[in-house]
């Protein structure tokens, strides 16, 4: 297993644990520690690093500004912040600029397997440049009119978390974001977070109002005009996604928790293509027009331009951001689930249907025989025959 650099900086309380926990032989990784934000920005000058972990109090600088300025210098390490401050000003302001929050005290144990769940999809991504423009990515669009709204609620002296958190829950990029900070630890979370209006009432109002007015973490959207792509289609497709897929997971008697998790990873299953409208549009000019010419799906002629498709690209970035394994798998493989190494009646199969269901109805004149279903995979879990009753119950799902 070849090694990998992490920079440490300001946590001298812990250095100890994190040397014998990280450091250790059979790791993988080599730490190097620095004091304070000055000696972090001369060491990323120096020396290539795959994580930087820092401290949200430093003695010479904001941690927002170290944060920054490595983001600048070495866009594709990974940036954490493990920390005891409770200052939710410096919290907020560091948020737009860091991948994970991650509260002490914790144990290595813990902090090793988060650091390994956001660093897991890296090998799929085996170009460092793509990498790099992914990681570090703090800006998600939204949708004006969804946008709009909320901003009004949270403004309005009868604001409701109710409303709030069902006006969050129609925006993918704000979904995402708010998963991000309640699952980073920071908030002392015992249980993953995978549910909006738990997530917002969690951070509370004044945070959740902070986080979208004054954090920078959201833009409002630059329709680039490419054919077949709004960004409007794509929140209307997530949602009905996400919704059907929530359905088909309660019909598989998978449970409550896994039937939220197929919500969410169905809402955010093409986040990717929110990614590439607005970080990789020429990629994305030029992989319509592949599809176009050869005939073939948009995930197929994005990997000839890219080496990855929008199911790799978001869930790379899902995965910086701390969401759990299963809604990982989903949206990587939501395109090609038969590539499961592990092919069972999940979350992935309920967003698999729920999403080439939703393609199907979209087609003009379409064949009812035909579906975007990959009838191969479905018939290794039993349920190809059931196709038929699977689509009446779309019908019921919205």
């Amino acid at each position: 297993m070849s090694s990998q650099n992490a920079l440490i900086v300001g946590q001298q309380d812990i250095a100890d644990d994190l040397r014998f926990g990280l450091g250790k032989p059979d790791s993988g990784w080599n730490l190097y520690f620095v004091a304070n934000g000055g000696e972090a920005l001369a060491a990323l000058q120096d020396k290539n690093y795959d994580l930087m972990v820092t401290d949200l109090s430093l003695s010479d600088m904001e941690a927002a500004d170290l944060l920054s300025k490595a983001r600048e210098i070495q866009p594709g390490a990974v940036r954490f912040v493990l920390t005891a401050d409770d200052n939710r000003e410096r919290i907020l302001r560091a948020v737009a600029q860091s991948h994970q929050f991650i509260a002490k005290p914790i144990k290595i144990e813990t902090l090793r397997m988060q650091i390994s769940n956001s660093l897991a999809l890296r090998t799929v991504l085996t170009d460092d440049k793509l990498h790099a423009r992914i990681s570090q990515i703090r800006t998600l669009p939204t949708l004006p009119s969804i946008y709009n709204q909320l901003v009004a609620e949270m403004q309005s002296e009868t604001a409701s978390m109710q409303k709030v958190a069902n006006l969050i829950k129609q925006d993918v990029s704000i979904t995402a974001k708010l998963l991000q900070m309640t699952n980073s630890a920071f908030f002392g979370v015992s249980t993953r977070v995978e549910n909006p209006l738990q997530a917002a009432n969690m951070l509370g109002m004044d945070t959740v109002k902070s986080l979208v007015l004054t954090a920078g973490v959201f833009s409002q959207f630059d329709d680039p005009g490419l054919p077949g792509f709004s960004i409007e289609s794509i929140y209307n497709h997530s949602l009905a996604v996400g919704t059907s897929a929530r359905h088909y997971a309660n019909a598989f008697g998978l449970g409550r928790k896994q039937a939220e998790d197929a919500l969410m990873a169905g809402m955010l299953h093409d986040i990717g293509k929110l990614v590439m409208m607005t970080n990789f549009r020429e990629e994305l000019s030029q992989s319509i027009q592949i599809a176009e010419q050869q005939k073939i799906p948009m995930h197929a002629a994005e990997k000839q331009v890219l080496g990855v498709s929008h199911c790799e690209i978001g869930a790379h970035l899902l995965s910086l951001w701390g969401l759990s394994d299963l809604i990982l798998e989903a949206v990587t493989l939501h395109d090609t689930p038969a590539k499961s190494t592990c092919p069972m009646v999940n979350i992935l199969a309920s967003v698999h249907i729920a999403n080439a269901f939703d393609h199907d109805q979209n087609l003009p004149d379409r064949d009812p025989k035909f579906t975007h279903a990959d009838t191969e995979y479905l018939t290794k879990l039993g349920l190809a025959g059931q196709l038929p009753y699977l689509r009446t119950l779309a019908g019921t799902a919205k």
